[in-house]
C-alpha cells in the first residue's frame, strides 16, 4: 500500500505540458584538439587553474554537467572527480527528440548499495546488495509539474523521481548532474545520482 501511495504522488506531478529540457547534463566530445595533444582538465574554470588530468583528442561521450558563468568553461566528470575543460574544444551531442537527458542513465546509490541502468523505452537493470537483480520495464522520462523534475515509469509499483541537480553519491568527489529517488516493491524510496551515458 505504501509504495502504491508513493507511486500515486509520483504520478499526480506528472505534467501533460511539456517543459523545457535542463541544459545539463550533456554529452560531449573532444574536437579541435592536434593528433598529439590532449585537451587539459582544470582545478578551476581558469587557464591559471591547476592541470588535474587530460582528454586525449579522440574523447567521446564526456559527461558536463555545468557550465563556467562566462560560458568558456564546461565542468565534466572524471571517474573519481571533477574537471573543467575549455568548452571551445567540446561539442554537444544533438539532443535526442525521443529521451530526455540521453537514452541510457548510470544511477546508484549507498545505505544500502544499489544501482540501475535505465534504457529508456527498453528496459532498466536493478541491482542491489544481497538480492538477485532484477529486470524491470522502462518507459520515458517525462517532465513533471515542477521544473527541473522528471518521471520514469518503472512499471507496476515501481517509479523514480529524477531531479536535474548537482548530486555527489558522499564516496567520491564526482558529483553527477541528476538526482533520483526510486520507489520499488513497496519499500522505502532509494535515492542517489544519476549519470548521462553513451
Amino acid at each position: 500500500m505504501k509504495i502504491l501511495c508513493t507511486t500515486l504522488a509520483l504520478l499526480a506531478l506528472v505534467s501533460g505540458a511539456a517543459l523545457a529540457e535542463p541544459e545539463f547534463p550533456r554529452l560531449y566530445d573532444v574536437i579541435g584538439v592536434d593528433g598529439d595533444d590532449v585537451l587539459n582538465l582544470r582545478a578551476a574554470p581558469s587557464s591559471d587553474a591547476e592541470v588535474i588530468g587530460d582528454l586525449p583528442p579522440d574523447t567521446t561521450g564526456i559527461e558536463a554537467i555545468a557550465v563556467s558563468d562566462n560560458g568558456f568553461w564546461l565542468q565534466v566528470a572524471l571517474p573519481e572527480s571533477m574537471g573543467w575543460a575549455a568548452a571551445g574544444y567540446m561539442k554537444a551531442w544533438p539532443r535526442d527528440p525521443d529521451a530526455l537527458f540521453a537514452r541510457s542513465l548510470q544511477c546508484g546509490g549507498t545505505e544500502p548499495f544499489w544501482g540501475l541502468t535505465i534504457t529508456q523505452g527498453e528496459g532498466a537493470l536493478l541491482t542491489r546488495m544481497e538480492l538477485p537483480d532484477t529486470e524491470l520495464p522502462a518507459g520515458k522520462i517525462r517532465p513533471a509539474q515542477s521544473a527541473g523534475r522528471f518521471f520514469l515509469d518503472l512499471g507496476k509499483h515501481h517509479a523514480a523521481l529524477i531531479t536535474a541537480e548537482s548530486c555527489s553519491d558522499g564516496m567520491s568527489d564526482r558529483i553527477r548532474g541528476l538526482s533520483i529517488s526510486l520507489a520499488v516493491d513497496g519499500s522505502k524510496a532509494m535515492n542517489g545520482c544519476c549519470s548521462v551515458t553513451p
